[in-house]
């Protein structure tokens, strides 16, 4: 369901590529600016109708200022992906420092609501990020076993403690179907913006919840 991000490792570019750290108030808040400005062309026109001219345009940057930051397209790509990548680790470090007792007394709808939930009204209100995880866009894709892996320990430690009676085999199926469903849905393309906020936010959580209830059987 999460793109496949490094929490703790920022994505390749090559060497000597790199973005330059912003010193000051003023050059976050313009870094900010060229980020939303990319991830703004890529949900739009895609990869294709992203270029160093128009990214300036769109941000309201001169082509100096962003050069400044930024040498080329590739570590654009990596500041955004790393943008991403913080956004989704604070959601799953949130989710581990929530008590145990917790999740046991929640309805399987309210489960799903704490649980992925919040994964997914990011993903609603970052289209980009279904572009930013083609395999077509190579070593600039999102990807990080790593976190995944965070969010799949925590699916299984949750799935326990409410199915106290599955294997350890049993609870890595079920948090790989966790994951698979939402995940789909970066292979299709919604013909509106309002379709896909519903997807994400009604209609795949209706299907989790309905597979969650299923176990219980």
């Amino acid at each position: 369901m999460t793109p496949e991000l490094a929490p703790t490792t920022r994505p390749s570019v090559k060497a000597g590529r790199t973005p330059r750290k912003p010193q000051q108030d003023r050059g976050h808040e313009r870094v900010a600016a060229i980020l939303d400005a990319c991830a703004r062309v890529l949900e739009c026109d895609g990869e294709a109708g992203l270029t160093m001219h128009r990214l300036a345009k769109e941000s309201g940057t001169s082509i100096g200022s962003l050069y400044h930051f930024f040498p080329d397209k590739q570590s654009v790509f990596a500041a955004l992906n790393q943008r991403h990548t913080d956004a989704l680790c604070t959601i799953t470090k949130r989710l581990e420092q929530i008590d145990d007792h917790v999740w046991k007394r929640l309805s399987t709808a309210q489960m799903v609501e704490r649980l992925i939930v919040p994964f997914l009204a990011y993903i609603a209100r970052h289209p980009d990020i279904q572009l930013l995880l083609s395999p077509t866009l190579g070593d600039r894709q999102l990807h990080s076993p790593a976190l995944r892996a965070a969010v799949r320990s925590i699916y299984e430690k949750v799935l326990h403690m409410r199915l106290p009676d599955a294997s350890a085999e049993d609870l890595r199926a079920y948090s790989a179907v966790l994951l698979s469903i939402p995940s789909g849905m970066f292979h299709s393309a919604p013909e509106t913006d309002e379709s896909l906020e519903r997807i994400w936010l009604q209609e795949i959580p209706r299907a989790l919840i309905g597979y969650l209830n299923a176990l219980g059987d």
